[in-house]
Formats: structure tokens, C-alpha cells, sequence
């Protein structure tokens, strides 16, 4: 056994720093720690060059300092704490104290003061500071928790928010690209440059799915999926995705239980940080893991039987690794270490994790690489099998109506764009700019209007407002749900309520006309049962 070791044992380990010119009264202080229970691993400076030393190469459980020396003072030591942000307890010993100075010295940052004729007191004034210097830490990281929680709420708020705009604006580009393109010959010059405004609209569209992800609004059709299946649907795809020189491994476990999910969200959580692994690690050669497995924890990482069983995906690499400070951004919006980053990989990855009520973990440093895991909670029922969801393509011609259809939409393009694609396809068309508006035209005209397109998100009356409306004036009008954020927030807050469709906004004019062709001949059906 080492003389550490022993010394430990026959006492509480303490580190201590102390701050004293002469070794005799250091070993007093050494001494009456020793009587008060504790065992010090101690370490003793008398200039300011070894103070900073000490506090920058080693951590210490306490600090006790004289408070006259003669090569630096109290005050200086104090301040070079308080510039490196270090808050442990820190406790003045001397023989020539008196109380302005003790009263001064405790408004700079010290936590205590002893006599020297008085050491009996310093043990215990050592164990209370130690525990009020842990309910301190403690409250900090609650406030720092809190105030990440809010940022991240707020943040999510905001890049919701524009999501949900900007998909009406795109809807009036793509709706009217999309139209144009239909009516123009295919031998027309234009056509290409449509192309290309319809193929750049749809490339937007996708960064706005990636903020309603990160917003937690970006849930499609959750069921009961296979993790394992779901990544190694897509390893292919991330092999590929990332440069030559990274080695990409895989390591599923077989038999997890299943997660409650959207198999397209999950897919696309995974890639994303797959994605930025590859990015970590550049042009040069690495490695990125994808891992996943079980375990019954906590997402803070206690294990806890009680807390219930999670499914972990865990994707690691050998990059550069991260500091403290970037670790602290890279789930906002927005943020990126790279020139040409959107920085919104790893922000919707979190909102996708949070939306399935999981959490992702990062552990990095910088030169060591990083390694994120996410983890969802385990579902009891078995995972469903893949489906491809069910629709029948629609040749122009089947798209063709000639009934009445209430449009009400707050915004003026996304009412226009719809009013051009609707009547281009054969259809009568009645606009409303607001719900109460769109109510009052329906009350007017509802034996002639045969589907009503309702925005879901618009001032004064809400979509779930007018819907309720429509449906007294009559009963078995469909009514299909638009909207710049997902089906899941629609189906939320229509739950029950017998909604016909849901048209996610962008939309081409194509996809309009099927959607209201598809919603008005099951409804045909039903009338006719």
C-alpha cells in the first residue's frame, strides 16, 4: 500500500490547497484536519505563479488561505479564483484577523474565516461549506437545465414557426410552378426552367421538414417498428453517403422490442447523424459505428429498473471531436462548424428525438472523436411490417371535377394558387380569407359546395373553430385539413372529430386535384351506402 493509500484510509480524502508562507503553521492546519476526521491529499503555495499553477493542473475539494503573506495578498488570491470561474469552498485562517478585514475578505469570495488560536472550528466549518458548496452545484446545474430547456422550447417555437410560413409561401411557388408546367407543350423552352423552380421549391420544402422536426412537429405515421430494421434499411444508403475514406460499421441487435414511432423520422434522425460523423472526421481516413441495443436505464444514463427499458442508437467516430463551448450549441437551429453547413442536421435530430419522447446524449473531446446516442422508449407491442402506404396514381385526365369548393385560408397566395390549380382542373371555386368569412359563404352556398379546403392555423377563429361550424351547418361535409406543418399536428388537434384528408402544405397543383378527386369519391361512396 502506497502512503496515499494509507493515509486515505484512516480518514475522509480531502484535496486541499493551502495557501500559507510558512510550512509550520501548514503543518498545524495538516494536522487539525487529520483530528477532525479527514485524511488530506494537500498541496501548499506561497506566490501567485504557484497558486495559478495549482489551480490550473489539479482540482481541489477545499482552499485555505492565511490572510497576511508577504509575496501576495488575500485579495489577489480570491480574484484568481473568481477568474477561472472555480467555486469551491474557500476558508481564511489567521491570527490577525480582525472583523472589517474578515467582513471585506467574505464579500471578495471567501466562504469562511477561523482563528488560528481557534482550529478546533475548521473541520466543521470545512463540512458545512463542502455541503453548501454541493447544493450550489447542484442548483446551478438545475438553472443551467432549465435555462437549456427554455432555449431549446423557444428555439423550437421560432423554427416552427417559420417552417409553417415559409411552406406557405412555397406553396404558392411550387402550386404555380407545378401549373404552369402542366398547361405549357412539351416542347415549350420554359418547361426545363419550371423544372428546375419545382425541383428548388422541393429542395426548401425539405429544409422546412427538417426545422418542424426539430420543432417536434414533424411526426408522420407512428406505430410499433424494429430499430435494428429501420437502420439496416438504410445502411446502404449511409455507406454511400459518406466519403471514401471513412469505414462505415454496423452492429444491430436482433430481437429488440419495439419503439413507438415514424419509421421515416427515425431513418432520417439516423442519417443525420451519420451524416455529421462523416463530416467530423473530412477527408481524412476514420471509422463511424452505428450500434444499437437495449438497455433498462434512465436517458441521463443511472441505471434504473424502474425508469423502464430503452432502445439506443448509438452512432460514434473517430473525428476531431468537439470543446466544451461547441458541444454547448450544436443542437441549435442553424449552428455549424463548417462553412457550407445549414447547421440543421443535429437540431432536427433532437427535435425528432424529443417528439418520440427520447433524448440524445453526446460524449466528445476535442481529438477523440464523438459519439452520440439516442435513446427511445421501448414499446410492448410488436413491431409492425413495412407497408407501403396505399394510392392509386391518377392519369390527368381522372383528376378532372366539376364541383364547388370552399377554399378559407388566411394567406392570399396559398387561397390563389389553390383557386387556379382547382378550376384548371374543372372545378368551381369559392374563397374565404378567414374562418369566420369561410363560415358565413358556407352557411350562403352549402347546398352547392361539395368539400371545403380548411387551413388548419389562421388568426381569430382556428381551423378546429370553423370546422366545428361547418360540420353543424352540415353534418356530412368532407373536409380536407391543409396545413404547413405536419399530419401528426393535424390529427392531434382534430382527434375524434371525423376529418376527411390532410394536404401538407407545399403541395403541387397535381397533388391538389388528387387529393380532392381521392376525398370526394369516398364520400360518394358513403352517401350511396
Amino acid at each position: 500500500m502506497n502512503p496515499l493509500s494509507k493515509l486515505a484510509s484512516q480518514g475522509e480524502a480531502l484535496r486541499v490547497l493551502i495557501i500559507e508562507d510558512s510550512e509550520e503553521d501548514t503543518d498545524l492546519l495538516v494536522m487539525e484536519l487529520r483530528r477532525g476526521g479527514f485524511a488530506p491529499l494537500y498541496q501548499r503555495v506561497d506566490t501567485a505563479a504557484s497558486l495559478a499553477s495549482a489551480l490550473d493542473h489539479a482540482k481541489w475539494d477545499v482552499i485555505i488561505s492565511d490572510y497576511s503573506m508577504p509575496r501576495f495578498t488575500l485579495a489577489e488570491a480570491l480574484a484568481m479564483l473568481k477568474a477561472r470561474q472555480i467555486d469551491v469552498p474557500f476558508l481564511v485562517v489567521s491570527a490577525t484577523i480582525v472583523d472589517e478585514q474578515a467582513v471585506a475578505a467574505m464579500k471578495a469570495g471567501a466562504h469562511d474565516f477561523v482563528m488560528k488560536d481557534r482550529l478546533a472550528r475548521l473541520a466543521p466549518a470545512i463540512r458545512r461549506e463542502l455541503r453548501e458548496c454541493q447544493v450550489r452545484l447542484e442548483r446551478r446545474n438545475l438553472e443551467e437545465q432549465v435555462q437549456q430547456s427554455q432555449r431549446l422550447e423557444s428555439l423550437g417555437l421560432l423554427a416552427g414557426g417559420v417552417a409553417h410560413d415559409f411552406n406557405n409561401l412555397l406553396t404558392g411557388i411550387l402550386g404555380n410552378a407545378s401549373l404552369a408546367l402542366d398547361m405549357l407543350n412539351p416542347s415549350e423552352p420554359a418547361r426545363s426552367m419550371l423544372e428546375s423552380v419545382i425541383q428548388a421549391s422541393e429542395r426548401a420544402a425539405d429544409l422546412t421538414r427538417q426545422l418542424l422536426a426539430y420543432a417536434g412537429k414533424g411526426r408522420f405515421f407512428v406505430r410499433p417498428v424494429d430499430i435494428s430494421t429501420l437502420v439496416r434499411e438504410i445502411s446502404e444508403l449511409m455507406r454511400t453517403s459518406l466519403p471514401k475514406k471513412v469505414r462505415f460499421l454496423v452492429d444491430l441487435a436482433d430481437h429488440l422490442p419495439p419503439v413507438e414511432a415514424d419509421s421515416t423520422q427515425i431513418q432520417q434522425l439516423v442519417m443525420n447523424l451519420v451524416l455529421n460523423a462523416g463530416e467530423a472526421i473530412g477527408d481524412a481516413a476514420g471509422t463511424v459505428h452505428v450500434i444499437t441495443r437495449l438497455e433498462t436505464r434512465s436517458p441521463n444514463g443511472a441505471t434504473n429498473a424502474a425508469v423502464g427499458r430503452h432502445v439506443c442508437i448509438e452512432v460514434g467516430d473517430t473525428g476531431c471531436g468537439m470543446d466544451e463551448a461547441t458541444r454547448a450549441q450544436i443542437f441549435d437551429p442553424f449552428f455549424s462548424t463548417k462553412f457550407t453547413g445549414r447547421g440543421l442536421g443535429l437540431a432536427a435530430a433532437l427535435g425528432i428525438a424529443r417528439s418520440h419522447q427520447g433524448q440524445i446524449d453526446v460524449e466528445t473531446s476535442p481529438g477523440a472523436g464523438s459519439t452520440f446516442r439516442v435513446w427511445l422508449p421501448a414499446a410492448e407491442a410488436a413491431a409492425a411490417e413495412e407497408r407501403v402506404p396505399a394510392g392509386a396514381h391518377h392519369s390527368h385526365a381522372d383528376l378532372g371535377g366539376t364541383a364547388a369548393i370552399l377554399v378559407i385560408d388566411d394567406e392570399h397566395l396559398v387561397r390563389a394558387t389553390a383557386k387556379s390549380a382547382l378550376e384548371y382542373f374543372g372545378y368551381t371555386v369559392y374563397e374565404a380569407e378567414d374562418g369566420s368569412s369561410g363560415v358565413d359563404l358556407f352557411r350562403k352556398f352549402h347546398d352547392r359546395i361539395a368539400l371545403v379546403l380548411l387551413d388548419l392555423t389562421m388568426p381569430e377563429m382556428s381551423g378546429e373553430e370553423v370546422f366545428d361550424l361547418l360540420r353543424q351547418i352540415q353534418p356530412e361535409i368532407p373536409v380536407i385539413v391543409s396545413s404547413g406543418y405536419d399530419e401528426s399536428e393535424a390529427t392531434r388537434r382534430f382527434a375524434g372529430k371525423g376529418v376527411s384528408g390532410f394536404l401538407k402544405k407545399p403541395y403541387t397543383a397535381e397533388t391538389l386535384a388528387e387529393r380532392v378527386k381521392s376525398v370526394m369519391a369516398v364520400s360518394s361512396r358513403r352517401m350511396r351506402a
